[in-house]
């Protein structure tokens, strides 16, 4: 099996711009995801990322900005997962289920790079 990061992103409003019982709906279609990856022994691991905790750290000075990681000031990356898979096309299957979608999110599903050492 090979390890895949799928990077969920989403509108800088998101779930906050819901009413609070929809938020809470919401949540829990997440928390059923979450655990149906968990029960079939695809997660490794997954967490969801603080919007107003964002520092960029660039060029050879390390210049040191507040920001977010894509160049669409709309658009935040509100998580992520890794998560083993067959192959690319069984871990974008897998990533269809996310609930961001829900919310016009979308993800980007990488392969990770195992580097060996010799």
């Amino acid at each position: 099996m090979k390890q895949f990061m799928i990077l969920i992103m989403g509108t800088g409003e998101g779930m906050a711009a819901l009413p609070e019982e929809e938020r809470n709906a919401h949540m829990s279609k997440w928390y059923k995801w979450d655990q149906e990856l968990v029960e079939k022994g695809i997660k490794i691991s997954g967490e969801a990322l603080k919007a107003d905790s964002s520092k960029v750290i660039s060029g050879k000075n390390k210049d040191i900005k507040d920001g977010f990681f894509s160049h669409d000031k709309d658009v935040v990356i509100g998580g992520y997962y890794l998560i083993k898979a067959d192959d690319i096309n069984s871990a974008v299957e897998i990533a269809k289920g996310c609930p961001t979608f829900e919310l016009e999110g979308n993800v980007e599903v990488r392969e990770v790079m195992v580097l060996e050492q010799e």
